[in-house]
Parts: C-alpha cells; sequence; structure tokens
C-alpha cells in the first residue's frame, strides 16, 4: 500500500491556471483565434495572407480536382481542402 503525499497548494493552482488558459485558447473567445484559422486554411490551400476570395475559388478548384475521392484522391486530404475553403468563404461573406 502506498500513500502519496497531498498535492501543495501550489500545484493545485497550478493545475487550475493550466485548465483554463488550455479552455480559453481553444475557445471562440479567444481573438487570436480567427486569425490563426485564417492562417492554417490559408497554408492548406497553399495562398498568401492577402488572397482574394477569386484566387481563393480558383485554388480551391485546382485542388479538388487533383485530391477528389473519385479522381482517385485522397478523402482525408480532400475534408481538410473542404474545410479550409469554407472558413476563408464564411470570413468573406462577413
Amino acid at each position: 500500500m502506498s500513500s502519496q503525499q497531498p498535492r501543495s497548494f501550489v500545484f493545485l493552482l497550478w493545475d487550475a491556471v493550466r485548465i483554463g488558459v488550455r479552455t480559453f485558447w481553444q475557445s471562440n473567445a479567444n481573438p487570436a483565434r480567427p486569425i490563426l484559422l485564417r492562417q492554417q486554411a490559408l497554408a492548406v490551400l497553399g495562398l498568401p495572407a492577402n488572397a482574394t476570395p477569386e484566387q481563393i475559388k480558383r485554388r480551391y478548384r485546382k485542388l479538388a480536382k487533383r485530391h477528389h475521392p473519385d479522381c482517385g484522391g485522397d478523402p482525408k486530404e480532400m475534408q481538410r481542402i473542404i474545410a479550409a475553403y469554407e472558413c476563408l468563404m464564411k470570413e468573406h461573406a462577413r
């Protein structure tokens, strides 16, 4: 039978702060989240930061033809491309 010492107050406080920060970082209340999502979506499509909606649409169509599962492409890659396209177009619709 092993007896563990109770955790100190500092460790309990650190756990509470760590969990709170992680929850905030992953929530939509984080002001940096839309910026990071846009950067990730642009990276998936291989576009520059100042891409126009026409460039986004053109690149999406090109990648969709290449990676579509009906044409022998990878379904997971196609899902990433679709998610990136929807994220960027939703942003431009605002």
